[in-house]
């Protein structure tokens, strides 16, 4: 399990820290290697910034290092991990994580700086220690370190006979059957450690039992993660993911953490017993694993993230598209302004040479090349990676590849075939944009033909490459490839129908109102069009997004201002213009001669459709981002029917649509969001039909499940994934993708083993940015493409939350609620904010009813977790209100009960006589009286009462005066 906060924070600077205490690293010497390096006949200059970043940077990718123990540090402690102000020490018993003050250790450090020794030495830093034991293993069990690394560890301290020199030291810590049939893993690179347990065939995981004591608090939140705080900081274990190999495909096992009460232990041995006495404070928990082939061995892994990294130079890099084969290789296409001299990672083809009006002198301005690239199944590395384009300006939109591994990429240029753009073969070799003075449109510097190329297999060269445009402005945005190898392409055009070249269908027309979208369907060879026409009325109209079922008619969505009086709407999903920008949706009939359907989906203001889908039964879905709420929109079943949206950069809220297959109406149509900006930009299927949606958020409760968070970016935030439901009822999995700056999700695709792919344009550095295995690491430019492998729990049978009710309530908790939702079972918990409710009632599997714990004032989650481990979220379902502070007005005495009256007290309150709780009577007349039960003859002149309202809140304090 990934540990944030504290403890990764002092990970990442491991191996600088040997240094700094006195041990020096020699890479290469355990293999019998001559070290690397060796050092300067003078003292080194001071680091720059610059120097502490990139130290920093290479740091967090080197490898974990488990270092031996050999008598440096105490006997007990087999192997450690030495931080710049933490240590984690491996016992036999458990894992202690020793802490620091940072704001200490840095004053510490900063006197040792200036040579002010004494005041440091004075002033040492601040320590806590967490300890994570191990419960019910009665017998030692020593950690043993595999893969060594090619680190060795010298400490030269004190006389030479207590020297340590040669230590060795692991990537792997095992702990060989903690618990009988059960292996305990640790690894991470240098900024992550986790953990992972093997489950052997025929074991029981109910066995895994761990104990945190010396934390200040441990509790589950609303998204699965285990949350320790110290005084020092806080970390997390992030939700637990488990999977079993099943036909040599990895297959999710549901699970969670089980927080369960201390009930002790009962060691046999004398130092087992020794140590179960000085743990104090503890929490136990396990791992609640829902039902799996106990033949075949369980791994409880957390990692969710298979790969993520960056593809760019020091300039500028975007990406919008992402494809992948069936070997699980991920096919990227975007622009760049980075050359190879300036860190792009040209390799192999199908261009490894920059633009050629910028390499013959112009750097002062950054032309704007294509680039395509195959990230490996692994994401280690690129198989190939090359430019596309000319003299001029071009940019990439969309890609997609076929069952042979040729990448077909579209996009637009202003470049000539004279002028070095690689028009070969077809579908057109004539340029016939218009000259830059006309420039209008989403990229108003750009005039421009589409273009389309198809990239051989092996990436080294082009099968064709061509232009789609006439005499105006042209841009293509959106490929699909059939099986028989004919691309199929949607975009805008204001250009006419003889320059085109308009044939066939499904319009032979322009509407003259400003850009109309296109359909084009180019031949195998790419020596042609089998069909290209519009689709459009008197306004503007741009297809953004397109998908081809196996008879092989085209689906496209976009949006338009067009009314139903000039658009050739036809059967549906709506014929009714929301008077603003819809998004529509449209069939082509296989030979393009026309339109099966085309209709719009949409409300009163903005709406927009960015992606589309198809599945085998040929309903179409479509995602975007709308402004228009739920009184206009046409929200049907879900997955969310309110709208939260907000008016910023972001389309208010993201939304997805299944379209029945005759085109007569919605299956479903529902809101995926949160109280901030949202917008989706791509979709796709998996073969039971559920919709994986990528996008961009700045939705702080934005409905995650994963155990993502929130990290930043003010104008699009996060980027996100949302899986919804075959039926549309709600979300199975969620979560956020991104770093501490803007972070934007605008591709996404699926292998068949239920890896998730998704590419896009971040501004975060790997400081924050998940950059795990690869392609590269290192962010380099003002903003840079990324590509990710994702894996998410996907489990049909969790439990959704649609609705609380009541919604709100005190935050003294004890509001009886029911709530609503699917798939609840037996037995199922409910949380509130990360606190249990109790009175829990399954009445059905749609119905429970509960009551409110306590919590602080505020919006919380309402989180329902089945017996099996599944969840289901309703984020900022529940809000507990702020009560009143109590307010003691007069305290008198009645005969023999003391009178306290004042104002809000509420049904829980007590009187507190010098601190003390005593019985206390209610006024059922007046809720503002109490009386102290046989306090009269108690209570004596100077007395201090208060009253104490059921959610710990305290009255003013009033000194008891005798009166009868």
């Amino acid at each position: 399990m990934k540990l944030k906060g504290s403890i990764n924070q002092f990970v990442a600077l491991t191996l600088l820290t040997f240094v700094v205490s006195g041990a020096i690293i020699v890479p290469g010497h355990a293999a019998g290697v001559e070290p690397a390096c060796s050092f300067p006949k003078k003292a080194p200059a001071r680091l720059t910034e610059a120097d502490r970043s990139t130290v920093h940077s290479t740091l967090e990718k080197s490898p974990l290092l488990f270092v031996e123990n050999r008598g440096q540090v105490d006997s007990q402690v087999a192997y450690y991990i030495q931080g710049s102000d933490n240590t984690i020490y491996f016992t036999a018993h458990g894992v202690t994580f020793a802490l620091s003050d940072k704001d200490e250790t840095r004053q510490v450090t900063e006197r040792l700086a200036r040579r002010d020794s004494g005041k440091a030495l004075k002033r040492a830093a601040k320590r806590w220690a967490v300890n994570l034991s191990f419960i019910g293993t009665d017998r030692d069990v020593q950690p043993k370190g595999e893969n060594p690394t090619a680190t060795t560890i010298s400490y030269f301290r004190g006389p030479k006979d207590q020297w340590k020199t040669g230590l060795q030291s692991y990537s792997t810590l095992v702990y060989p059957n903690l618990w009988p049939g059960i292996d305990l893993l640790y690894t991470g690179t240098s900024n992550r450690l986790k953990y992972e347990f093997i489950v052997k065939p025929g074991a029981d995981p109910e066995q895994i039992k761990l104990a945190y004591s010396g934390a200040t608090g441990v509790r589950l939140n609303p998204s699965g993660q285990l949350n320790v705080v110290t005084p020092f900081g806080s970390f997390q274990d992030n939700r637990p993911i488990s999977y079993q190999e099943v036909d040599g495909k990895p297959t999710e096992v549901a699970t969670s953490f089980n927080l369960q009460a201390d009930r002790g232990q009962n060691p046999k041995s004398p130092a087992r017993k020794r140590q179960a006495m000085k743990i104090q404070n503890r929490v136990v928990y396990g791992f609640r694993v829902g039902s799996y082939d106990r033949r075949k061995p369980l791994v409880i892994d957390p990692a969710i993230v298979i790969y993520a990294g960056y593809i760019g130079g020091v300039n500028s890099e975007t990406s919008l598209r992402v494809a992948v084969d069936g070997a699980g290789n991920a096919y990227i296409a975007g622009q760049t302004t980075s050359d190879t001299s300036e860190g792009f990672q040209a390799t192999v083809g199908p261009d490894n040479t920059f633009n050629p009006d910028r390499q013959a002198g112009s750097a002062s301005f950054h032309m704007v090349d294509v680039f395509v690239a195959k990230v490996k199944a692994d994401g280690t590395g690129l198989a190939y990676a090359g430019y596309i384009g000319g003299v001029g300006n071009q940019v990439a939109t969309g890609i997609a590849v076929d069952s042979a591994g040729n990448a077909y990429v579209v996009g637009a240029t202003d470049s000539y075939p004279d002028n070095s753009f690689p028009a070969t073969v077809g579908p057109k070799l004539q340029y016939s944009g218009a000259p830059a003075s006309n420039a209008v449109g989403i990229f108003d510097w750009f005039l421009a033909d589409g273009f389309i190329a198809k990239v051989n297999a092996s990436g080294t060269g082009l099968a064709y490459c061509g232009y789609i445009g006439g005499d105006n402005f042209d841009f293509a945005y959106s490929v699909a490839v059939d099986q028989a190898g004919s691309a199929y392409v949607t975009g805008e055009t204001t250009s006419s129908p003889a320059s085109l070249p308009a044939t066939v269908g499904p319009s032979l027309s322009y509407s003259g109102g400003g850009f109309d979208a296109f359909v084009a369907k180019v031949k195998a060879d790419g020596t042609g069009f089998d069909y290209l026409g519009y689709i459009g009325g008197n306004k503007r109209d741009r297809g953004f997004a397109i998908a081809v079922d196996s008879q092989g008619s085209a689906y496209v969505t976009g949006d338009t201002t067009s009314p139903a009086s000039s658009l050739p709407v036809k059967v549906g999903p709506s014929l009714t213009f929301g008077n603003s920008t819809d998004a529509f949706v449209a069939k082509v009939k296989p030979d393009g001669s026309g339109l099966v359907y085309l209709g719009y989906i949409g409300g009163a203001k903005v709406d927009m459709g960015s992606g589309i889908a198809v599945d085998s039964a040929g309903n179409a879905y479509v995602a975007g981002g709308t402004r228009s709420p739920e009184s206009s929109f046409p929200v049907k079943i879900g997955p969310k029917l309110t709208y939260n949206g907000s008016d910023n950069n972001l389309s208010g809220d993201a939304f997805v649509a299944k379209v029945k297959a005759d085109g007569t109406g919605l299956v479903y149509a529902g809101y995926i969001g949160g109280t901030g900006g949202d917008t989706g930009f791509d979709i796709k299927l998996d073969a039971a039909g559920n919709a994986y949606v990528v996008g961009a958020t700045t939705s702080a409760n934005f409905p995650a499940n994963d155990g993502s968070i929130f990290k930043g970016g003010t104008t699009y935030g996060d980027a996100f994934v949302a899986v919804v439901r075959a039926d549309g009822s709600g979300l199975l999995a969620g979560g956020y993708f991104g770093g501490a700056n803007d972070d934007v999700g605008t591709g996404i695709a699926l292998d068949g083993e239920g890896n998730i792919y998704i590419t896009g344009t971040t501004l975060s550095s790997e400081a924050t940015f998940p950059a795990t295995a690869g392609p590269f690491l290192a962010y380099k430019g003002s903003q840079d493409a990324f590509v990710a492998k994702l894996k998410f729990t996907i489990n049909a049978n969790a439990p959704t939350v649609s609705s609380v009710s009541p919604n709100s309530g005190p935050m003294g908790g004890g509001t009886s609620v029911t709530i609503t939702g699917t798939k609840f079972a037996n037995g199922a918990a409910v949380s509130f904010g990360g606190s249990a409710a109790t009175n829990v009632v399954v009445a059905s599997d749609t119905r429970i009813t509960a009551t409110t714990p306590a919590h602080d004032a505020g919006a919380v989650n309402v989180v329902v977790t089945n017996p099996s481990g599944e969840s289901g979220v309703l984020a900022q379902g529940f809000t507990y209100i702020a009560q009143p502070v109590p307010v003691i007005t007069s305290v008198t005495r009645q005969g023999k009960h003391l009178l306290v009256v004042g104002q809000n007290f509420d049904s829980g309150a007590v009187i507190l006589l010098n601190g003390e709780r005593r019985k206390t009577l209610h006024d059922d007349q007046d809720p503002n009286t109490l009386l102290g039960k046989k306090l009269g003859k108690v209570a004596q002149p100077g007395d201090k009462v208060k009253v104490q309202n059921s959610d710990g809140t305290q009255s003013n304090e009033v000194i008891y005066a005798l009166t009868q």
